[in-house]
């Protein structure tokens, strides 16, 4: 089949009809149709109406390879936590293309979607080459996808001639879309570079980075006083995507700030959905912990904050351990909607190498470490039975089980480990909590 060409959109020539015929036979794999899209619902019923739910959904299996693929070879493309967003526009692109392919008439390559974006990249720093080298791994994936299928899909009498006219589409497609995003980054970073916010984070991002700068100039420029005491706070959007509204964030962290009482404040939008913050207590750093503990948030807004340290060295400090607590909080948020670092300092610290943790603790707990429902009853109830110095009672009202029903687990327990409690039992403390927060879900099976 030979596709006819509509008028060009950039330098993208659209296809009336089908550049190939079997777009509406692509099928995701069986984990793959369970993803959830990431991109918005229009397109994703527009893509389904083009070709076919089943080819929507092995689309967003494409673009969450292309995104894995780019999160793992250049790591700077994600800020922390924020993968959902860069498969939003691994997603989009893959869309874009199949109803390219498809004959659909599109108005650029470049959705909303991967536009949005942008901003955050320009934000965190990363460089126009950085952002170029993801897109272009990104669409080695998707286009790798796509030949992959025709070789397995394509009738064989035209074969050759499909590989040549999705080839030269899909070169056409990723030339415009990058060309585009180019352009796209370079008016945001004019725009950023100019703005005073911009000014004002860079500064800071020196300060946390141990480049410290002249104080009186730099406090002058942040309007804040960094000879004094300071409590860091990160504060974000359960959200993590485009659907975060930065501004109420900001709103959120300065109200935080406000119901907790203090007497001066930094607040900056980082990445998406992310601020950092910093306060001076009006009295000590424990008394601004407690009431920053026990303040109200939005429910889909959480914050962590750091230990109170005076002086740039403790503006940087207080920041290190908020920080830290929002690498394990925004992965798995607790029922607190604001915690202390002092609540995470040990795991954090346990957690420091999660690969390390992990074989430590499997090491330990041996065949206790297992993903059978049973087993991880058992595993739990030590852990609770052990926190609570070993006492029965303890363990039961905090289980809502009986002391008969501990005590039957704890034994079975030991029998798994081959040894009594006492022995390693710091080891063992550890190991049940490295678990525990590592591995959230059982990994799939083969």
């Amino acid at each position: 089949m030979t596709a006819t060409a509509s008028p060009a959109i950039g330098s993208v020539q659209l296809v009336t009809e089908p550049a190939v015929p079997w777009l509406s036979l692509l099928q995701p794999s069986m984990a793959g149709g369970h993803l959830q899209s990431a991109s918005n619902g229009a397109q994703f019923s527009r893509v389904v109406r083009a070709v076919g739910v089943d080819a929507a959904h092995w689309a967003v299996e494409i673009g969450q390879q292309a995104a894995e693929r780019v999160t793992a070879q250049i790591p700077g493309h994600v800020s922390d936590g924020g993968f959902d967003v860069l498969r939003m526009g691994t997603e989009s692109t893959t869309m874009q293309l199949l109803m390219t392919l498809a004959g659909d008439e599109l108005d650029a390559p470049v959705t909303s979607d991967s536009l949005g974006g942008i901003p955050d990249f320009v934000r965190r720093g990363v460089s126009l080459d950085e952002l170029l080298r993801g897109i272009q791994l990104g669409h080695s994936v998707i286009a790798a996808a796509f030949l992959a299928e025709c070789a397995r899909l394509g009738d064989a009498g035209h074969r050759h001639e499909q590989m040549r006219t999705l080839s030269q589409q899909t070169f056409a497609f990723f030339d415009a879309f990058s060309t585009q995003m180019a352009t796209s980054y370079r008016e945001e970073q004019i725009r950023w570079t100019q703005s005073e916010a911009a000014s004002r984070l860079t500064i800071v991002q020196e300060i946390v980075r141990g480049h410290d700068q002249p104080l009186e100039v730099t406090s002058r420029h942040l309007r804040y006083d960094l000879t004094r005491t300071h409590l860091a706070l990160v504060v974000w959007s359960s959200a993590r995507t485009l659907d975060a509204d930065q501004d109420a964030l900001h709103e959120a962290a300065c109200e935080l700030l406000r119901q907790a009482g203090c007497q001066q404040k930094l607040v900056l939008s980082v990445s998406l959905g992310v601020v950092w913050a910093w306060a001076t207590p009006k009295a000590d750093g424990k008394e601004l912990g407690k009431r920053l503990a026990a303040a109200s948030l939005p429910a889909d807004v959480h914050a962590v904050f750091g230990v109170p340290g005076r002086g740039v060295g403790g503006f940087r400090t207080s920041h290190e351990d908020a920080q830290a607590a929002f690498t394990l909080r925004s992965q798995k948020p607790g029922d607190q909607a604001v915690t202390p670092y002092g609540d995470l300092d040990l795991l954090s610290l346990l957690l420091a190498d999660p690969d390390r943790a992990l074989r430590f603790a499997r090491r330990e707990l041996g065949e206790l470490s297992a993903y059978e429902p049973n087993v991880v009853e058992l595993r739990r109830t030590l852990a609770v039975y052990l926190e609570e110095g070993g006492s029965p009672q303890g363990a039961a009202q905090r289980l809502k089980i009986s002391r008969n029903t501990v005590s039957y687990r704890v034994r079975r327990a030991e029998e798994i480990l081959g040894r009594g409690l006492g022995v390693r039992r710091q080891h063992l403390q550890a190991a049940l909590v490295i678990l525990e927060e590592c591995l959230r879900e059982p990994p799939a099976k083969a």
